[in-house]
């Protein structure tokens, strides 16, 4: 093979990750591969000249990928000021460590597991411990009072421990619903986020603990039912003036009318609206699911609308006072008030369209929509905001990540089309339709607090985004570029951002916002490392071959061939075990690192399952949070 054959080979591999290099570049990188092995004085390759140049360079060859070079890790020593944290200044060091450490086993490692899972969600236990003990605190004390204390009444005499069960269901479940409405109220957790209290309660998790109220509501809501069906069955089998003795200040029939299993079920308020409350939560339940979000989101954000009529129908169902006086008021007023607030306040910011200054089409079928910042509108890095498009479904909210920095004077989003809403949008946003007339304006209901908004806590911060996952680090990045710029203080001392990502052209707006970094950031604080999968398995010829390319071009001019960053591009996909353990040891004196991860769940769990690994035998804690996109 000769030098046209050859460079023919690499102009191939190159293009076919939408690369390319002028003649220019492509002959020093041809000179410096041949020079690399020794064969810069041959015009020609022979296979076995060929297979030495790949074997010299098998070290480069790692699909793991994920590495932490000792050269960062040199150039951080040194650039770093003497009081910073230190670590070590050589992968030799790292790998003494590494051989020397004795990692903890038996009772001892399960026990530091336990240890560091406490100690990282310690706020999330204790919350979430708390709501059980309240819950069945209260059902407890309910069915011990209807089984036991309320015997002379005679009513469980006539319907048997069922009715123990529904009064402990009812009274637990007017304590849990009144706990998923404070869940619901966004603009009073993000203003609480901004306060000492952020230190005490985990907003972050309110999504997840609005979800575990609402199950266990419906959980204890099925038990009250079946409960309610064996002691309607059970009345309903008792004489007439039995029945109308229990229920005389309740229910009203004639002294010689059977009641029937139907008539309680039908022809009282109670069983009426809890035959409508039973299909009501059925049906939010069911279109809340994952699969009916992605798949039917307006019928899923139709239905979860009718919260509305559920809590007026719980009130309705407990006022009936077919057994006792209702307790769901003592429960409900507070957080019912608190959640009247808080939307006053999303309706008063929908109040006001947006409009767009600009909207791009990008790559991957990405739409970038720009638009004017109100001043009442202040966001930080991390957040989200709701949208809706004025005159398509003006109700119609849909999250998205903002990605223009709280130093911007707009408000930015990277939206990908991947349903009906998003696809409709790119089509409005097409700016071909300047033609026709402006933009449509928009709705916008936030910002709203998100789990990457706290990367600066944390003295290190390990980002890892995939996908359209990036957008939550684009706003941090272009955060932490300004911040560089003005020479601001900064309390993390260092960014560990990794991008994986199929194709590195698919989100060309992100290389642009890393090259901002890589030319403000003169301290080093943040290390990029860009991983592309679309190579992902096939280790043949033409992975070993770009990987020989990235290595000659990055040596010569000192920027990565596909992307033109100086943040090394990897091929495969990043041991996420060896990047967290090595980051671990390049920092000693940290002992709680903070890891943030946005994209799909492969890529979060993955993450999540590493930090969890590395949890267990360093001495380090590695405190995880995810969004997935």
């Amino acid at each position: 093979m000769d030098r046209g054959e050859f460079t023919a080979l690499l102009r191939s591999m190159i293009e076919m990750t939408d690369s390319s290099l002028s003649e220019e570049e492509m002959n020093v990188l041809l000179e410096g591969m041949f020079a690399a092995g020794g064969f810069e004085n041959k015009e020609e390759l022979t296979f076995e000249d060929f297979k030495t140049m790949l074997t010299q360079e098998k070290d480069v060859v790692n699909l793991s990928g994920g590495q932490l070079k000792s050269e960062i890790a040199k150039k951080e020593a040194a650039s770093r000021p003497a009081s910073a944290v230190s670590r070590p200044r050589s992968a030799e060091k790292l790998k003494v460590e590494t051989d020397t450490a004795k990692a903890p086993t038996g009772v001892k490692k399960h026990f530091i597991t336990f240890q560091k899972f406490v100690e990282n969600n310690f706020l999330h236990i204790f919350y979430l411990a708390l709501f059980f003990l309240i819950t069945i605190a209260i059902f407890v004390e309910r069915s011990y009072y209807y089984a036991v204390l309320n015997e002379a009444k005679g009513l469980r005499r006539m319907a048997g421990y069922g009715i123990s069960v529904t009064r402990g269901a009812a009274s637990s479940m007017s304590f849990t619903f009144s706990v998923v409405l404070l869940t619901m109220c966004k603009n009073t957790m993000n203003l609480l986020r901004t306060t000492w209290v952020n230190n005490y309660v985990p907003f972050d998790a309110a999504f997840g603990f609005h979800k575990v109220s609402a199950y266990t509501s419906t959980f204890i809501a099925l038990g009250h039912t079946i409960g309610h069906c064996i002691n309607f069955y059970h009345l309903s089998t008792q004489p007439p003036d039995f029945v109308g003795c229990v229920f005389s200040n309740t229910i009203w029939f004639r002294s010689d009318y059977l009641p029937t299993f139907g008539f309680y079920l039908f022809q009282t308020v109670t069983g009426l609206t809890g035959v409508v409350l039973v299909v009501l939560l059925t049906l939010m339940i069911v279109f809340a699911t994952p699969w009916a979000r992605k798949k039917v989101y307006t019928a899923f954000w139709t239905v979860h609308n009718l919260y509305v009529l559920l809590y007026a129908l719980i009130i309705l169902h407990g006022s009936a006072v077919l057994v006792q006086d209702p307790w769901f008021y003592y429960f409900y007023l507070g957080p019912m008030l608190l959640f009247a607030l808080d939307k006053l306040v999303s309706i008063s910011n929908k109040s006001v369209p947006v409009t767009v200054l600009k909207a791009e089409h990008l790559p991957s079928n990405v739409t970038h929509i720009t638009l004017r910042k109100p001043r009442t509108f202040k966001n930080k890095s991390g957040q989200w905001a709701r949208i809706a498009i004025v005159g398509h479904g003006d109700n119609e909210y849909h999250p998205f990540t903002i990605t223009a920095a709280e130093h911007e004077d707009v408000i930015a989003f990277h939206i990908r089309a991947v349903g009906p809403w998003t696809t409709q949008l790119r089509q409005l946003m097409d700016p071909e339709r300047l033609r026709e007339g402006p933009y449509p304006k928009m709705y916008i209901d936030g910002p709203f607090g998100g789990v990457s908004e706290d990367w600066s806590k944390y003295e290190v911060a390990i980002l890892v985004g995939g996908g359209i996952g990036v957008t939550p680090f684009a706003a941090i990045l272009k955060h932490v570029s300004y911040l560089a710029s003005i020479k601001a203080k900064i309390n993390c001392k260092k960014i560990y951002f990794f991008w994986v990502t199929q194709n590195q052209r698919q989100f060309e707006w992100m290389i642009d916002i890393i090259r901002e970094v890589e030319e403000s950031d003169f301290d080093d604080l943040v290390t990029v490392n860009v991983f592309v999968t679309q190579f992902f398995g096939k280790f043949d010829l033409r992975t070993v071959m770009m990987f020989l390319c990235e290595k000659h071009f990055v040596s010569i001019s000192e920027r990565s061939l596909f992307t033109g960053l100086k943040a090394p591009t990897n091929f495969g996909r990043p041991d996420f075990q060896k990047v967290i353990r090595d980051i671990s040891l390049q920092w000693p004196k940290v002992h709680k690192f903070g890891v943030f991860a946005c994209g799909p769940p492969a890529l979060t769990n993955s993450v999540s399952a590493a930090c969890s690994h590395v949890n267990k035998t360093s001495s380090a804690s590695f405190s995880f949070y995810e969004e997935n996109f």
